[in-house]
């Protein structure tokens, strides 16, 4: 018996639906290297590192070398051999299969709503001590809210466009590097020598006093997956995403050391602001009367323009990535809603938004100061979203050895043991600073360590009850 006929019309409609739905390939090589520059480098973390003294730049070479580099070499090859929509989903996927791809990337997207309020607070805190001294924390959240929807409005248009974004930020970052290492050059200049001492003896790490600093520089590194998020959105993933990868790392790493020299030139390290650290280099370099007050006012808006800017490719990025399992059955519908037009994740950009307002006015009410807020936020988020990168090295081993014969546009160099010697390395230090993070030396037990053992056993128990929901609705089997 043949199938009955379409009815008049029914076969238009659903040629112009999937044309619709379709993703544009719509992110160059230069997109690819703001967007990573952008969301990884963070000016207005690179005070909190300098802080620690000239010993930083042990900590700094320990962690790009055993982590940062090869994370993004690892993400390089990854992401050209498998230019899926998604990224660090459908590595895992391919790897561990369906469920643990799900809560890997709920482990990943979680911790961004729960992250993102100690962002917004830290924006509103330099914004009201440039231009309102006397708002207080009441201001900081509401301020803080009119981000979070500002970003989800970002997310809903379309990648072509809010792209733009990362590409202006990462230029807006640049000018302000640019203007510490100006200020330094000319300090430098003037007074012949640096505000904070340097020599063999500071430059000595003191590991008991300073091991608990090693998540703060982690924290600052990273991201080097974030792009690949968008990967079914790169025009030429196999030629243009290895490049950019590597080329953006090589950059950020080089700018967070010689940046954080900058600052010592200019700020004893006893007298460092961590919360608004670059802010000060150029009060402390300009003055603050006169022309001075001008170009601190005017770099201070492009800092609050940098931390605004760099919040966007993250949102940008894990939306899409749990947009993807949340479409494949995986994880609630709703984080897979898409926009028909743009292919815009507005059901998780949505949900994203309103969870970070719950988080930023609950902490807004219970939390005694704006700073005490960012670190709250940042631990106990920075330990959820580590869970996926934990899976993710011993990942990349497995997709190694078991599509062995699959063509790699880009391959780590050097024999399979150096590769897989490089994961180790990389999963070594994340280990060291997720139990750092949980440990929190120094601290009591009761007010710090135990809240976040508390919140990220509740992240992983609602995970395991949203992916055995949508396993169960959709007839998923698997662990």
């Amino acid at each position: 018996m043949s199938p009955p006929l379409p009815a008049p019309g029914l076969a238009e409609n659903e040629c112009e639906e999937e044309k619709l739905m379709e993703r544009k390939k719509v992110l160059g090589f230069w997109d690819l290297v703001f967007f990573s520059f952008c969301g990884i480098f963070g000016v207005e973390a690179i005070a909190a590192s300098a802080a620690i003294g000239p010993s930083a730049i042990f900590w700094w070479l320990v962690c790009i070398c055993g982590y940062f580099l090869p994370f993004g070499l690892i993400a390089a090859e990854l992401g050209s051999t498998y230019p899926e929509q998604g990224g660090i989903y459908g590595w895992i996927k391919r790897a561990l299969g369906s469920k643990w791809a799900a809560r890997t990337t709920w482990y990943y997207w979680i911790s961004l709503p729960i992250w993102l309020p100690g962002i917004y607070v830290a924006i509103a805190e330099m914004a009201g001590r440039m231009f309102f001294p006397g708002m207080g924390l009441t201001g900081h959240v509401l301020l803080g809210i009119i981000m979070i929807w500002t970003v989800v409005g970002i997310n809903i248009c379309s990648l072509e466009t809010s792209k733009w974004v990362p590409n202006i930020g990462s230029i807006t970052q640049l000018v302000v590097v640019t203007g510490v290492i100006v200020a330094a050059i000319v300090t430098f200049l003037k007074t012949g020598r640096f505000a904070t001492e340097i020599n063999m003896a500071t430059l000595m790490p003191d590991l008991k006093a300073e091991i608990a600093f090693i998540p703060m520089i982690i924290y600052n590194l990273f991201g080097c997956e974030l792009v690949l998020g968008a990967a079914g959105e790169v025009k030429n993933p196999g030629r243009d995403l290895p490049r950019a990868l590597i080329l953006s790392a090589i950059v950020i790493a080089s700018l967070y050391l010689i940046v954080t020299f900058a600052i010592w030139v200019i700020v004893p390290v006893a007298e460092i602001n961590i919360a608004s650290g670059i802010l000060q280099v150029f009060e402390i370099a300009c003055g603050k009367q006169g022309i001075g007050q001008i170009v601190v006012i005017i770099f201070g808006l492009n800092i609050l323009a940098c931390l605004f800017m760099s919040i966007v490719p993250w949102t940008l990025g894990e939306n899409r990535t749990i947009a993807e399992a949340a479409r494949n059955g995986e994880l609630p519908e709703i984080f897979g809603k898409m926009t028909r037009r743009n292919m815009a994740p507005v059901g998780a950009s949505i949900v994203s938004g309103m969870i970070s307002t719950v988080v930023i006015v609950i902490y807004g009410l219970i939390t005694r100061s704006a700073a005490e807020l960012f670190w709250q936020v940042i631990s106990f988020s920075c330990v959820v979203n580590m869970l996926s990168y934990l899976i993710l090295f011993p990942v990349f081993i497995i997709l190694r050895k078991k599509d062995r014969d699959t063509k790699r546009p880009y391959r780590i160099p050097g024999p399979d043991w150096f590769a897989v010697l490089l994961a180790i390395m990389a999963e070594v230090v994340v280990l060291v600073a997720v139990l750092i993070w949980i440990i929190q030396p120094g601290h009591e037990f009761a007010r710090s360590t135990l809240p976040i053992l508390v919140g990220v056993l509740i992240t992983i128990l609602v995970g395991e009850v949203l992916v055995a929901h949508s396993a169960r609705k959709s007839g998923i089997c698997g662990v």
